[in-house]
């Protein structure tokens, strides 16, 4: 009997095994995303959209790189640059920015880098969480969202790429001590720090995930028996009831990792 797919073409049955596979579905689905409306644009009174060819002659680099970034999908509908207006979805109509001077130039035109307010019309979620009484010093005259994100870029996080030895790059930036090599490694610093950091905000000190013991059991895993509750080879009984963590009263104390102690102590 002929088989049911013989009259497809060579590409066509690789793309039909990756989709039934499951493996080629990400990349199907981002070939034929649709460009996605914003809800509520930017405003600059007096401006107009102008669509993004205009943007292309001052900041070739980022309309260079915007293709393959997921901002590249926003759109302002409605307006005479619809489909074509992706740079001015998040900084705002350009007209004015086109044709202000240069001195004037920054005034004329929405930068996220130096106000979250851009950011927060499609992610009120990560407003809320910069709330909370424990985040980054965001719009207090300290980071910014630009400083952690690649808006024009493939990857939104910067030093999200594959290669495990990039996932604490961004992080690196600014928290070099934590980030540095040691002689014993805490290997959850391979999974990255948002293993146990609400990057955004939290309500826990230090921004951790979890402000107690349970945040280091979820890794390692506790046995309990008549003699106690063993955590690997020792018998952590008498341990929990002095301290609150497992990083205080003199414990583990270098959680990020040490250079004297396989215990992760200073």
């Amino acid at each position: 009997m002929r088989p049911q797919n013989a009259g497809l073409g060579a590409g066509q049955r690789v793309l039909l095994i990756l989709l039934l596979s499951g493996i080629g579905c990400a990349f199907f689905a981002s070939c034929v995303a649709m460009r996605e409306p914003l809800v509520i644009p930017p405003d600059i009174p007096g401006a107009t959209f102008i669509g993004d060819k205009k943007c292309r002659v001052c900041h070739l680099r980022q309309v260079q790189n915007m293709p393959l970034a997921v901002h590249a999908r926003l759109t302002v509908p409605g307006t005479k640059a619809e489909g074509e207006s992706g740079c001015e979805a998040c900084h705002g109509p350009g007209s004015l920015h086109a044709k202000a001077a240069a001195g004037e130039k920054h005034t004329t035109i929405i930068n996220p880098g130096k106000s979250p307010a851009a950011c927060y019309r499609c992610h009120p979620d990560k407003e809320a969480e910069f709330s909370l009484p424990h985040h980054h010093p965001l719009g207090d005259g300290g980071v910014s969202c630009t400083r952690c994100h690649d808006p024009h870029g493939r990857d939104i996080a910067k030093g999200s790429a594959l290669a495990m030895a990039r996932m604490n790059d961004t992080c690196r930036e600014c928290h070099r001590e934590q980030t540095l090599p040691h002689a014993f490694e805490h290997e959850a610093m391979r999974e990255g720090c948002t293993t146990c950091h609400a990057v955004h905000g939290s309500i826990n000190p230090k921004m951790l995930t979890e402000n107690d013991n349970n945040l280091c059991l979820k890794c390692h895993a506790q046995r309990q028996t008549a003699g106690g509750v063993w955590i690997g080879t020792s018998n952590h009984t008498g341990r929990f009831a002095i301290s609150s963590s497992c990083w205080t009263a003199g414990c583990h104390t270098a959680p990020h990792g040490s250079n004297i102690n396989s215990h992760l102590r200073y």
